[in-house]
C-alpha cells in the first residue's frame, strides 16, 4: 500500500524537485574548495556542477499536495537543516557554516549520480514510506558519510 501511495504521489515530487534544482542552479553559489574537495572524496562526479543556495527554511516552498506528506515524514523548515536535489542544495540559513550537513547532502547528490533523478526520488520515498525517516538505508548511508569524513 505504502509504495502505490509513494508511485502515486512521484510524478508530483519530481516535478517539484526538477523545479527547485534548476532555481537553485540558477542562483545558488558553487562550492568552496574543500567542498570541491570532499564532493570527490564522497564520490560525487560532477562537483562543479554543484551549488547551495542558503534558505531561511528548507524546502522553501511546498506545494500543498505534498505538505501533508512533508508533516507525515517530519520533513519542513523546523526539522529540515538541508536538502539535495539532483546537483542543487538548499541549505537552511542557521546551517550555512556546518561542514557536516555539507557533507551528507553531498551523499545524497552522488547517490542521485549513482541511481538517476526519478530513481533515487523513488527509492528514497519508498524507504522513507516503509522503513521511516530516518532510518532508510539512503538516508542511512548520507549519515554514515558525514560522520565518517567529519
Amino acid at each position: 500500500m505504502k509504495r502505490v501511495i509513494g508511485e502515486a504521489i512521484l510524478p508530483v515530487i519530481c516535478a517539484w524537485a526538477r523545479r527547485q534544482e534548476a532555481a537553485i542552479l540558477r542562483r545558488g553559489e558553487l562550492l568552496t574548495e574543500q567542498a570541491m574537495q570532499d564532493a570527490r572524496r564522497i564520490g560525487v562526479r560532477h562537483p562543479e556542477r554543484v551549488r547551495t543556495l542558503v534558505v531561511e527554511s528548507v524546502p522553501p516552498r511546498l506545494p500543498s499536495s505534498l505538505r501533508k506528506l512533508a508533516g507525515r515524514l517530519r520533513w519542513g523548515p523546523t526539522a529540515t537543516a538541508g536538502m539535495a536535489l539532483g546537483y542543487g542544495i538548499f541549505v537552511r540559513a542557521d546551517q550555512r557554516h556546518s561542514r557536516h550537513l555539507l557533507l551528507h547532502e553531498l551523499a545524497h547528490t552522488a547517490q542521485y549520480e549513482r541511481l538517476g533523478f526519478r530513481p533515487f526520488l523513488r527509492e528514497y520515498l519508498c524507504q522513507c514510506l516503509t522503513a521511516g525517516y530516518p532510518l532508510g538505508a539512503l538516508e542511512t548511508e548520507a549519515q554514515r558519510i558525514a560522520r565518517d569524513l567529519a
